[in-house]
């Protein structure tokens, strides 16, 4: 017992290290320049013409469509204008916008109508965000980024609380304002709900907050210590850590009726719980007595615990782990050689391929194709095709935890 409170001290004492300190303690350096800025290679992607939008507004929904399917990188946009041609343009947009509502048509190179959709938001910016998305599901048949967000922590204000951005790192708001801070943020599928370890009685606690109307309320009363909250795929189960029956074990609670199972019977402390795309897995990290390993928990069809085992991904100390969106690989941070490697596997089984050295606390895209992580305290967007990067926020106090949900 006493070595378990003592692990979780620590483990809690580690959590509210300002990432430059915690990195000093295993060796890493001062921040440096960002070395990666190697071009991005290209690949084949489906041809859009974008033609003119009509109405008061339609020059410059045009334009901003424009930009923001640029900066989707799923198309080959046209030039302006151009007319969709079968040899050149697999698809065709036109459409009209008055007073910042849009309206839009989509075709194929045949003239077939793929959809007609109009977008009545209060602004155009949000409206073209919405129409970027739908048309890189609608084309690609993955999610688009445009209107995802990024949950981050930081300690900008000289204590730990939890922000919002949009997908490129602009657009930051304050979620949290409590005293003592706040960590850990788990973001629902529809972005409505956010679970969090707030630390405002002194103690950590799990709590949940509705974004939209900004209640709060704690998830648990129980005694000890709850933490490191994960929301699943279906909005209505929490996996969290708790201690009231003394050492500390993951438990699955249903939101609904707040009743809870635990999950394992651990002897050391597990950690860092993320649920798979579909519910139905859930990965973690604990020692039991290896060193710190990833753990995978197969619920089955009820979501009533089932099989534990172990997921070897070749470090001795691996936390933080992440499912892709199609489930088929985990991110996760490493130890390696006194620093942290931010790596993939496969799942459930293949090789290990290290993505970024100095970096921490990955998270995927949407679409899978990028991996936010840390490094140095700069939040980074890391593209998987092209192996290149992008600095999203800097010179933001120290950024760390950040998680990327639709």
């Amino acid at each position: 017992m006493t070595q378990a409170i003592q692990r979780l001290s620590l483990l809690l004492a580690f959590l509210f290290l300002a990432p430059t300190d915690s990195l000093a303690l295993i060796g890493i350096g001062n921040k440096k320049k960002d070395p990666s800025q190697a071009s991005e290679k290209s690949s084949p992607l489906p041809a859009l013409s974008v033609t003119p939008f009509t109405g008061s507004s339609g020059t410059s929904a045009q334009t901003g469509i424009i930009e923001e399917l640029t900066r989707s990188r799923a198309f080959d946009i046209l030039a302006s204008g151009a007319k969709a041609d079968p040899a050149q343009a697999s698809f065709e947009l036109s459409g009209d916008s008055v007073g910042g509502r849009v309206s839009s048509r989509l075709k194929d190179s045949s003239g077939k109508l793929l959809f007609e959709r109009t977008y009545a938001a209060p602004g155009l910016d949000e409206n073209l965000q919405a129409l970027s998305d739908d048309l890189t599901f609608a084309i690609t048949g993955k999610p688009g980024l445009a209107t995802s967000r990024i949950v981050f922590v930081s300690n900008k204000t000289g204590v730990k609380q939890i922000y919002l951005s949009n997908a490129d790192g602009g657009n930051i708001q304050q979620v949290t304002r409590h005293r003592h801070g706040a960590v850990s943020p788990s973001l629902s599928p529809d972005a409505s709900l956010l679970a969090f370890t707030s630390y405002r009685t002194g103690f950590p606690e799990v709590t949940l907050m509705d974004l939209g109307g900004g209640m709060e309320r704690v998830v648990t009363d129980t005694s000890g210590a709850n933490f490191g909250a994960s929301i699943a795929p279906d909005g209505q189960h929490l996996a969290l850590v708790m201690s009231f029956l003394g050492n500390p074990e993951i438990f699955v609670t249903d939101l609904a009726t707040n009743s809870a199972g635990c999950l394992t019977e651990s002897i050391g402390v597990p950690c860092s719980p993320s649920w798979s795309p579909t519910g139905t897995r859930l990965i973690f990290s604990s020692d039991e007595g290896h060193g710190q390993q990833l753990y995978v928990a197969d619920f089955g069809s009820e979501k009533s615990p089932g099989a534990l085992q172990r997921f070897n991904v070749g470090y001795r100390f691996a936390t933080d782990p992440t499912w892709s969106p199609d489930g088929t690989q985990v991110a996760f941070t490493a130890r390696s050689r006194a620093s942290w490697v931010v790596a993939i596997k496969d799942y459930p089984s293949g090789r290990t391929r290290v993505i970024q050295r100095g970096a921490s606390h990955p998270s995927f895209s949407p679409n899978g194709r990028y991996l936010i992580y840390t490094e140095n305290g700069d939040l980074y967007r890391h593209d998987l095709v092209s192996n290149s990067r992008r600095l999203l926020i800097s010179d933001f106090g120290e950024v760390s935890e950040p998680r990327w949900m639709n």
